[in-house]
């Protein structure tokens, strides 16, 4: 998941569910002004900022048209160094921006917390679903909010990608690549209350105002060639890999697709290009005010 420029290219599922769901959220994030922020500027931090095209082309003009207030100071983090060095130099033009790495899964202290200070927005898309320790996710979240603070989480709960990484790593031309697959499975991909579980984590940090929702969401990659980018610029185990490997990794991967069902032909011609590539998933949507 270091592949920014790959990245990029192949985050269709996520601009889209970003775009959608930052219209429908518009007027209660776009909307809400702390306290301390009153007449003066609001601030912004972004949890898995990734190639940082999600956060610029989508969430900064929503919170810019919808609040009283300009947008100050705006932070954009991800785990990955690889991936804020990219963002960093993508919109270096930006100078209210600041790219900066954060692991949101990690216990931050007073100290890093004093760090990174308090903000008026927290925005996550796409993000959450990779951090195995929840819990530390939420309440770093609740501590990096200004009190009046709000934020918007998105994120999976399941998806067939997941299922797709199970099968492979039980293989034994795999195994040894995936060894650690279950840090790389969403928390929530066998649960049967994702929003009961999430629910309870959100009032043990101490969240008493929030909204959650788990949609039932269906993507379709169109050809052979947007599913593989899709697979390659999400994929934690292929950098482990030799090279003449990672193309047979993939030919195994869309063998296991069609095994589940989830490719069809569109007409008789049998051209990559006119294969669809289907995958249903289950997404969460948490907003919640501090």
């Amino acid at each position: 998941m270091n592949k920014a420029n790959l990245y990029q290219q192949a985050n269709g599922v996520q601009r889209r569910d970003a775009m959608e769901i930052l219209e429908e959220y518009a007027p209660l994030i776009g909307g809400q002004r702390t306290d301390s922020d009153a007449g003066t500027t609001s601030s912004l931090l972004d949890i898995g900022c990734g190639s940082g095209d999600v956060l610029v082309d989508y969430v900064l003009p929503v919170l810019c048209r919808g609040s009283g207030a300009t947008t100050g100071k705006v932070m954009a983090t991800d785990v990955s160094e690889q991936m804020v060095r990219y963002a960093r130099e993508s919109y270096k033009h930006l100078a209210t921006v600041s790219f900066e790495r954060l692991d949101i899964g990690a216990k931050l202290d007073a100290q890093a917390l004093a760090q990174y200070g308090q903000f008026s927005h927290v925005t996550s898309f796409y993000c959450l679903h990779w951090v195995q320790n929840q819990f530390n996710a939420f309440s770093n979240i609740y501590n990096l909010l200004k009190p009046g603070g709000d934020c918007l989480l998105v994120f999976l709960a399941n998806n067939p990608i997941f299922d797709i990484y199970n099968q492979l790593s039980r293989s034994p031309k795999w195994t040894k690549y995936m060894y650690d697959v279950e840090k790389y499975i969403s928390p929530y991909q066998y649960c049967e209350n994702p929003a009961g579980e999430i629910e309870d984590l959100l009032c043990t940090v101490g969240f008493e105002h929030y909204q959650i929702q788990v949609r039932d969401k269906l993507y379709v990659y169109e050809g052979l060639e947007n599913l593989k980018r899709a697979v390659l610029a999400v994929n934690p185990f292929s950098e482990r890999m030799p090279p003449d490997l990672q193309d047979k990794f993939l030919v195994d991967y869309i063998a296991v697709v069609r095994q589940m069902y989830l490719s069809k032909e569109e007409g008789n011609n049998e051209n990559e290009c006119n294969l669809q590539f289907i995958s249903p998933y289950k997404l969460v949507i948490v907003y919640a005010k501090k």
